[in-house]
C-alpha cells in the first residue's frame, strides 16, 4: 500500500471505550434538535427572494431535463429541494425559459399563496445538506483534535445563527458549504494515507461540491497545490509513497469529480471547444496580447481545445464573469458606494459571526502560538486555513453582488480549527477551562436568542439584530424572509387596513402571498428638487405604515424620514410597522423644510 510513514503522536485527549456510545448519542441527539430548528424555521418563514427562482429551476430540470435555466448556479440545490414539491404537483409556466427571474415571476403568481408551503417543503429537503455539513465537522474535528473538540465543533455548528439562518433555505449556500467541506476533508484523509481506496470518494466529494455552487470551481487549482505543499512538507518523513503514485491518484481524483460533474447535468454540451465560451475568450486574449498580426498556429490550435465540463456549467461561469464586469454597488456601515468595498467580507465576518464564536478563535489563535501548547499536525491546520482563505479570496475578488451568504463555505474550518479549544473543556487550566465553557455558551445563547429571526442576526459588537441594519443591508438583514410574521401581526391589528409597504422586489410579490398593501409616499430623495405640489404629496403623511429596513437605508434617502418615528410593532427583525398620526406627521414635516398637511390635503386612507 501507498502510504506515508507518519505515526501521530496520541496526545489528543481521548474519552474511554465505554463512552463511545454515550458520544454517539449526543451526537445524534445535537444533529436531530438542529433538523427540528431548521424545519420549524422553514415553516415559521415566508420564501425568501430567489428561493422561488432555485425551486423553479429544480421543476425544470426535472420535467425537461435541461440545464439551461439558472445556469449561474449549479443544479443539486434546485434537484433536491424539487423533489418534494414534484409530488405536490405545482403550476409551472416555462414561457420566459432561459430568463430564470421571469420563470420565478410565473411560478408565483401561478401557486399564489401555495408558494409557501412548496418552498417549505423544497426548504425540508434541503436539510440534510447542513446534517451533513454538522456531522463532518464533528468527525473532522475528532480526527485532529480528540473527543470533546469533536463535539465542541458540532455544537458550534448546530446552534450557530448562521447555520440555521441558510440551512433552512432554497440556496446554493449551505449545499455549497456542506459539500465543499466533506470534500476537502476527504481530501485531506487522502493527503494522510494516499491510496486509490481513499482517492474515489475524495473525488464524488469534490465532484458534488462542483455541482452545488461555482465557488468551489476554485478546487481545480487549490487541491494540486496543497497536496504539492503537502508532499514537500512531508518528504523527511515519507519514504514509501511515490511521487509519480500520487500524482496518478490525484488525476484520478479530478477525473472521478468530472465524472459526477457530468453526471449532474447529463453529460449535456460536454467537450466543446475552448472559444465557445465567453470565459474561454476571455483567457484567449490574455495568452494572445504579445502576439503581433493574426493569432499564431498555436493559439488557434488552444482555441479549439475541447473542455471536459458540461456547456451550462461552464456558460453559468460566464454569466458570473459578465455579471462581476458590471460591479452593483454595497452598503456598508451607512456607506454606500459603486463597485462594493474591498473589505466588506472582512466586515461582515466581524459582525455576522456570533461574539463568543470570535472570543473561541482568539483563544485558539493563543493555542495554536503558545510554543507548549503545540497542537497535532501543523499541515491540517495549514490545509483549513487556506481553504477559509481560498473562499475569502475567491468572493472578494469575484466583483459580484456583496453579501455575507456568499462567503458561509468559510465558516466549517473556522469551527474546525476553534473546535481546538473544547480540549480545554476536558483537560486544561481551570481558568482556560471556564473561558472556552462560557465562550461555547455565548455563541449557542446567539443562536437561541435571534431564532427563528436567524437571517437578520447581528452580534453584539454591532448592536444586535435590531441595530445590526446600520451595518449592512441587503440579504444580511432583509431577504424577503419575514412577511409571514408581518401578515400574522396584521391578523392580530385590523385597524391597520390599508397599509403602506414599501417593499419592491421583481421576485416576490407580497399580494401573492395574501398580503394587501398599497403604496408608502416617498420623502425627499438626496439630489433632488420638488415643486410646492410635489412637496404636499412626498412624505411623512398620516397612516399605517410597513417599512423594511433595505428600504430604510436606501440609497436614495426616499424613506429615511421614518428614523424621525416610533416603530409601534415590529415583523422579526426586518420590518418595522409605524402609526403616524396627522400631528406627527407635521411635526416631522416641519423639521424637514415640508409644508404642513391642512385637514382637507391629508392622505386619505
Amino acid at each position: 500500500m501507498l502510504a506515508c510513514d507518519v505515526s501521530r503522536e496520541d496526545n489528543v485527549p481521548r474519552e474511554a471505550p465505554s463512552s463511545i456510545h454515550r458520544k454517539q448519542l449526543v451526537a445524534a441527539s445535537l444533529l436531530t434538535l438542529h433538523a427540528f430548528l431548521l424545519a420549524w424555521g422553514a415553516l415559521r418563514n415566508a420564501p425568501t427572494v430567489d428561493e422561488p427562482m432555485h425551486l423553479a429551476a429544480g421543476v425544470y430540470h426535472w420535467q425537461t431535463g435541461r440545464f439551461n435555466l439558472d445556469i449561474g448556479n449549479p443544479p443539486l440545490t434546485g434537484l433536491v429541494s424539487a423533489l418534494p414539491v414534484l409530488v405536490a404537483h405545482p403550476e409551472t409556466n416555462w414561457n420566459h425559459v432561459p430568463n430564470c427571474y421571469g420563470v420565478a415571476v410565473d411560478f408565483l403568481a401561478a401557486n399564489g399563496p401555495r408558494t409557501c408551503w412548496l418552498v417549505t417543503l423544497g426548504s425540508w429537503a434541503c436539510i440534510p445538506f447542513s446534517l451533513l455539513g454538522g456531522y463532518i465537522c464533528f468527525c473532522w474535528a475528532t480526527d485532529l483534535y480528540g473527543d470533546a473538540a469533536g463535539m465542541t465543533a458540532l455544537t458550534l455548528w448546530c446552534f450557530s445563527p448562521n447555520t440555521l439562518a441558510y440551512g433552512q433555505m432554497i440556496t446554493g449556500d449551505m449545499p455549497a458549504t456542506a459539500t465543499g467541506v466533506t470534500a476537502a476533508y476527504f481530501f485531506w484523509r487522502w493527503l494522510d494515507q494516499p491510496t486509490l481506496g481513499r482517492a474515489f470518494p475524495a473525488g464524488v466529494a469534490m465532484g458534488f461540491a462542483e455541482l452545488a455552487k461555482m465557488v468551489w470551481v476554485t478546487l481545480y487549482a487549490v487541491l494540486p497545490i496543497l497536496w504539492i505543499f503537502w508532499f514537500v512538507a512531508s518528504l523527511k518523513r515519507c519514504h514509501a509513497t511515490s511521487f509519480i503514485s500520487q500524482f496518478f491518484q490525484l488525476a484520478v481524483i479530478l477525473l472521478v469529480c468530472l465524472y459526477v460533474l457530468g453526471l449532474g447535468y447529463a453529460f449535456e454540451g460536454m467537450f466543446r471547444p475552448l472559444d465557445s465560451y465567453h470565459v474561454g475568450r476571455l483567457l484567449l486574449e490574455g495568452a494572445s496580447e504579445s502576439e503581433q498580426g493574426d493569432q499564431s498556429l498555436a493559439m488557434r490550435s488552444l482555441a479549439r481545445i475541447p473542455v471536459p465540463l458540461p456547456r451550462d456549467y461552464v456558460e453559468g461561469i460566464d454569466s458570473i464573469v459578465e455579471l462581476s464586469e458590471r460591479p452593483p454597488a454595497s452598503y456598508v456601515r451607512r456607506n454606500w458606494r459603486d463597485g462594493g468595498h474591498w473589505y466588506y467580507y472582512l466586515y461582515a465576518v466581524l459582525v455576522k459571526l456570533p461574539t463568543g464564536l470570535l472570543a473561541l478563535g482568539g483563544l485558539a489563535l493563543f493555542l495554536t502560538l503558545c510554543p507548549t501548547c503545540q497542537t497535532l499536525d501543523w499541515r491540517a491546520e495549514f490545509l483549513l486555513l487556506a481553504m477559509s482563505g481560498v473562499v475569502l479570496g475567491f468572493v472578494s475578488a469575484s466583483g459580484m453582488l456583496q453579501t455575507f451568504r456568499y462567503v458561509l463555505p468559510f465558516l466549517p474550518y473556522v469551527i474546525v480549527w476553534v473546535s481546538k479549544t473544547g480540549r480545554l473543556l476536558v483537560g486544561g487550566r481551570r481558568s482556560f477551562a471556564v473561558a472556552a465553557s462560557a465562550f461555547l455558551s455565548w455563541s449557542i445563547l446567539s443562536g437561541i436568542y435571534a431564532y427563528p429571526h436567524n437571517l437578520s442576526y447581528f452580534n453584539e459588537l454591532a448592536g444586535g439584530p435590531v441595530k445590526g441594519h446600520a451595518h449592512l443591508i441587503g440579504a444580511d438583514a432583509d431577504f424577503g424572509q419575514d412577511f409571514l410574521f408581518l401578515k400574522r401581526w396584521l391578523e392580530q391589528h385590523p385597524e391597520t387596513s390599508p397599509l403602506g409597504l414599501t417593499w419592491r422586489h421583481p421576485l416576490i410579490e407580497p399580494r401573492e402571498l395574501g398580503i394587501e398593501y398599497i403604496d408608502v409616499p416617498s420623502g425627499l430623495a438626496y439630489g433632488r428638487t420638488y415643486s410646492q405640489a410635489q412637496q404636499y404629496a412626498l412624505g411623512p403623511q398620516p397612516g399605517w405604515y410597513a417599512v423594511n429596513v433595505n428600504a430604510l437605508r436606501g440609497r436614495s434617502g426616499g424613506y429615511a424620514y421614518f428614523f424621525c418615528f416610533k416603530p409601534v410593532g415590529h415583523a422579526g427583525y426586518s420590518i418595522a410597522i409605524y402609526h403616524i398620526t396627522r400631528e406627527d406627521a407635521n411635526r416631522v414635516r416641519k423639521d424637514l423644510g415640508l409644508p404642513p398637511l391642512l385637514a382637507e390635503s391629508e392622505f386619505q386612507r
